[in-house]
Order: structure tokens, then sequence, then C-alpha cells
């Protein structure tokens, strides 16, 4: 069958992140022999004339739609990308009767609601590459029943039907990359996504990685990641990569095997990831320097210990200034994400965050301010609980858990004062050391890798 991919991302800031996603059910499509192909949309200007020309050259008998994000997960700057993707759904019609099936992290979340709002029929929770295949083979013979194949759900007049949701142990293929534009996104500072497993076997109170790839870890074979990090570097010139693994040290045996294999390659090719503060070992950072590595992303959420343990983190702010101090040391460039105002967030331990962002030995802390709740984690629980939402409320539209122990403006005003005196401190939903004008500026100068390794070049 003739199949079109299309992703609906197209977020560009601080750099545009190509389609992993899709690449990856591309690569399980051709291994069945499908024709396929894909409209990229975060590198169009104009979404319209870009499907109109693409459905011109290539006429599909099904369309799969890959949904990243609904908004930009920022308060108070928040931005919907609801009517834009509704938009290329209506754009797609407008060229073809072709069946729509809609996947992807945010898609996974709501899939129902996605539906709906979307007026389509048939979608993919989770991963795709099994499902993707069975549901082609089902629609290929005129069947309009899908049950009996895993990750699937559809709808039947107002009745949805789901199906169970199942992981695939076999992710040991190299993903192709030559159906994208990998000059644009090399150009407008983009990296190589590269993904070492999928799972997480953590219970971070907000996070939806669990519900999307379970709680078990898949492991690619090492060797396998670094021959598709030699083949990106080599064929198509990518310089810079970004393991997007949720947490790039866990199993930590895995992450050196990871290394020495890159090791082996002799590459010239740079790269970042996320990590946890907890599993970071000097021995481990220096595999990860002799391998390539230049950046460390670090989900630390919290600088107050009593607001680390109440978003289930699983380390201590022992371990954050331990492991800041050993990226130091090893000339590991790294950065905290924080959130302000989450549970328990009050006055005090604000300022005992304002204080270890002095105190910690990093190049940036990236902030946010409240935290975006979605369906089915124990913040949605928590804010049920606490009055901050109501059952009611309709989460496809973003709402965000603020502590109600810090009054919003005194909450706002603090974080804002001590973020523009702080050197370090970005807040990308305040506008505060990121705005595109300065993205544009840094973009001039550094073309690879993460933006916040530059911050105070700009």
């Amino acid at each position: 069958m003739k199949i079109y991919l299309v992703s609906a991302n197209r977020e560009r800031n601080p750099y545009p992140v190509a389609p992993l996603g899709v690449l990856h059910l591309a690569e399980a499509l051709r291994r069945e022999k499908h024709e396929v192909r894909v409209i990229d949309l975060c590198v169009c200007n104009n979404v319209a004339d870009a499907i109109k020309k693409s459905f011109l050259r290539f006429s599909p008998d099904v369309i799969g739609v890959s949904i990243r994000n609904i908004d930009n997960l920022s308060y108070p700057g928040i931005i919907s990308y609801l009517a834009d993707i509704k938009g290329t759904i209506d754009n797609l019609r407008k060229q073809s009767q072709a069946p729509v099936i809609l996947g992807g992290s945010a898609f996974s979340i709501f899939p129902e609601k996605l539906l709906k709002y979307l007026n389509c029929d048939i979608g993919v929770i989770g991963e795709g590459e099994k499902a993707i295949t069975e549901l082609l083979k089902a629609i290929e013979t005129g069947k309009k029943n899908f049950s009996g194949i895993d990750n699937v759900i559809w709808a039947d007049g107002d009745t949805f039907y789901k199906n169970k949701t199942s992981h695939t142990e076999k992710n040991n293929y190299i993903v192709n990359r030559d159906l994208v534009d990998n000059k644009f996104y090399s150009a407008a500072g983009g990296m190589g996504n590269l993904q070492t497993k999928r799972g997480c076997q953590f219970d971070c109170c907000y996070c939806t990685y669990p519900i999307i790839e379970g709680k078990k870890y898949r492991l690619r074979d090492p060797d396998i990641v670094a021959d598709e990090m030699e083949k990106a570097h080599k064929k198509h010139r990518i310089n810079h990569f970004f393991f997007v693994d949720n947490i790039f040290n866990f199993p930590c045996d895995h992450a050196k095997e990871v290394c020495r294999s890159v090791i082996k390659k002799k590459l010239s090719a740079k790269w970042s990831c996320f990590a946890n503060p907890h599993n970071i070992t000097e021995e481990l950072l220096v595999l990860m320097k002799k391998a390539g590595c230049e950046n460390i992303e670090f989900g630390t959420d919290a600088l107050s210990a009593m607001v680390l343990r109440r978003l289930g983190k699983s380390f201590t702010m022992k371990d954050v200034f331990r492991t800041s101090k050993l990226c130091k040391k090893t000339g590991i460039k790294c950065a905290h994400y924080v959130m302000f105002g989450g549970p328990g967030e009050n006055p005090e331990t604000l300022q005992e965050a304002f204080d270890n962002i002095e105190r910690l030995e990093c190049n940036a802390v990236i902030a946010m301010v409240g935290i975006r709740i979605y369906p089915g984690t124990d913040l949605e629980k928590l804010a049920l609980e606490e009055g901050i939402i109501t059952k009611e409320k309709d989460l496809l539209m973003p709402h965000f858990y603020l502590s109600n122990k810090i009054p919003l403006d005194v909450l706002l005003k603090k974080v804002t004062k001590f973020s523009r005196e702080n050197a370090k401190c970005i807040v990308p939903g305040m506008g505060i050391k990121s705005s595109d004008k300065m993205y544009e500026t840094l973009r001039k100068y550094y073309h690879d890798g993460p933006l916040w390794g530059y911050l105070g070049k700009a």
C-alpha cells in the first residue's frame, strides 16, 4: 500500500526536532514492502501549500498523522497547537479521501478526545510499529472492526473501542533518515535524535512516559545504536546527536556499553542527553565524554528537598550537587530543569530553591512555572483532591498545577525577579533569557547542540 506519514509538529524553538517516531514507523512499514512518504510540517512555512504539492506527487491509500505535542507546556505563556493540528487534518482531507490514522505521544495521552476533536475514527496508542502494519492489513481487506490489534482505538459512530496496550521487544534496527530534510535540521540547530531504549521505571507524579512507553526497559543493542549514529553522521552529515531516552543513565551498565560502542566508531560527532542525577558516576561521565558527550540535561524538577519528595523523585539534593560537580570536573556542560510551584511549594521552599541555584555548579537552570496536568497521573489525582481542577475540566486544554500554599502573584514576582538577576536561569514561559530573537542570534554563531550551552554569549 501507499502511505503518507505526516508529522504535525511545527514548533521550531529553541530548535526544531526531527520526527524520530515517524521514521521508526516508516522503517517498520518499508520492511513490510509498503511504499512510504513523509510530510514533515516542521520544515514547511505554508502548511496548505506543502500538503497540496505533496499530494500532486503521491496519492496514498492511507494517511498516518503523528501528534507530538498539543501545547507548549509553558505557564503563563501558554500556546495551544490544537487549531493548527485541526487545520492540518482539514487540509489533508481536501486532498484525499484516504483513511486517517492518528498516533504520537500526545495522541496516546488523549486518544478519545483527539479522535473526537479531529473527527477521526482510528488511532494507535503508544508504540505503533506493529500496530500500523496490522492495521494496514485489515484496512486493505476492507475490515471495519479492528479488535485483536494491540494498541488500536477506533470509533463506530459515537462508540469507542480500545484494545489492550502492548510494547514491542524488537527495535534493534537502524532507522534511516532519508525521508526528512536533515540539512534543514542541521542548519536550524536541530540535533539528530537517537534512542537507546524505551520504558521508564520511575514514578514521577506528573509524568506520562510510563503511560506511553511502559515501565519495563527494552534496551537496544549498543552496537546497533552506534551503527545508526555512524550512518547518520557520515551519510547525512549530522554532527550533533541527542539521545532522547527519558533517562540515558538507567540502566547504568547499558549506558556504559552504548558509550563503548560509540567510542569504537571513532566519530567526530558530539552528542547530548537527558539524565537522572542519582545514577551518575565519574566512571560513566568519563566514558560519556570520551564517546563525544558535550551536554547533559538533568530532569531535576525541583531544588527543594520537600518538593522533590512530593514530586516522587528518586534522588536527593545531595545527588544534585554531587552530580553537578562531577560534570564540571569531567568537562561536560550540564543544565537542570526545574518547576516552580509544584506540590507543597511555599515561600520557604521557593527561597530554598533560589539559594540552591546560586550554589549549583552548572551552566543553566531551565525553569517552568507550574506543571502541566495530564490524565492518568498522580498529579491529576492531587489536583482533584486540592480542588485545583474538577472532574469536568477538559485537560485537552492546558491546565497547570500551581501550589495553593503560595499566592500566584507572589510566585510570579519572585521567580521573575530572581531569574532576571541570576545569569544562568532561563524561564521560557515568561520570556526570560528566552526569545525568538535570542535564539536567532545564538544560532548565527553556534550551530550545534543545546542553546543553553552558550548562555551569556548572545
